[in-house]
C-alpha cells in the first residue's frame, strides 16, 4: 500500500497520515522516519509538536535526514510513515547534492513500498504567487514532480486544507478514516 497526504503548513495532513498509518499496522510494528533536519529553535519546536502527536501510538522512530537506503530492509513487513517528503528533497538536493534527486527518492520509495505499507506527507508549496530565484524555483518544480508522479502511483491519495481532507483516489480508505 502506497499513501500520500498534501497540504499546507498547519493544514492537518500528519493528523490524517499517522492515523491511515496506524490504520493500516493492526498489530504490526509502525515507524516513523522523520526527514527534518533540526535548524534552530522553530525546528525544534515542530519536532516536539510531532513527537507529541504520536506520543503514546507507538511508533518506532528512525531520523534520516540524507538517505533512505536502510529503511527498507529495517521496516519490512510494518507501516512505514514518511515525514516529509518535502525535506526528504531538499535535504538531497542541498546537504547530499545528488544528480538526481527524484530519481533516488522515487527509487527509496519503491523499495520501501515493497516491503511495508507506506503512508507519504508532503507540502503543498505551489500556490503563493511569489515569484522566487532560480533554486528555489528548481526545488519547487522538482517536489511538484515527485508529488504528481507519486499521486498518480499511490493507491490512495488526498489534500488536507484546513482540517478537511480532499480524497483524489482511493475513497474507501476515506471512509475507514471518519471512523477513528
Amino acid at each position: 500500500m502506497l499513501a500520500i497526504f498534501s497540504g499546507g503548513s498547519g493544514s492537518g495532513k500528519s493528523e490524517f497520515a499517522e492515523s491511515l498509518t496506524c490504520l493500516l499496522a493492526k498489530d504490526r510494528k509502525k515507524y516513523y522516519v522523520a526527514t527534518m533536519q533540526v535548524f534552530g529553535e522553530e525546528g525544534q519546536k515542530r519536532v516536539e509538536k510531532h513527537r507529541n502527536q504520536r506520543k503514546g501510538k507507538g511508533f518506532e522512530t528512525l531520523e534520516r535526514t540524507g538517505s533512505l537506503q536502510d529503511v527498507a530492509k529495517i521496516c519490512s513487513g510494518g507501516a512505514v510513515l514518511l515525514e516529509c517528503l518535502s525535506n526528504r528533497l531538499a535535504n538531497a538536493l542541498y546537504t547530499q547534492n545528488l544528480q538526481d534527486p527524484v530519481g533516488e527518492i522515487l527509487k527509496e520509495i519503491t523499495e520501501i513500498s515493497e516491503t511495508a505499507d507506506l503512508v507519504i506527507v508532503t507540502n503543498e508549496v505551489f500556490s503563493d504567487g511569489i515569484s522566487y530565484g532560480a533554486e528555489t524555483m528548481r526545488y519547487i518544480r522538482l517536489l511538484g514532480e515527485l508529488n504528481g508522479r507519486l499521486f498518480a502511483a499511490a493507491d490512495f491519495a488526498a489534500e488536507s486544507v484546513y482540517g478537511i481532507l480532499r480524497v483524489v483516489k482511493g475513497e474507501e480508505y476515506a471512509h475507514a478514516l471518519e471512523r477513528i
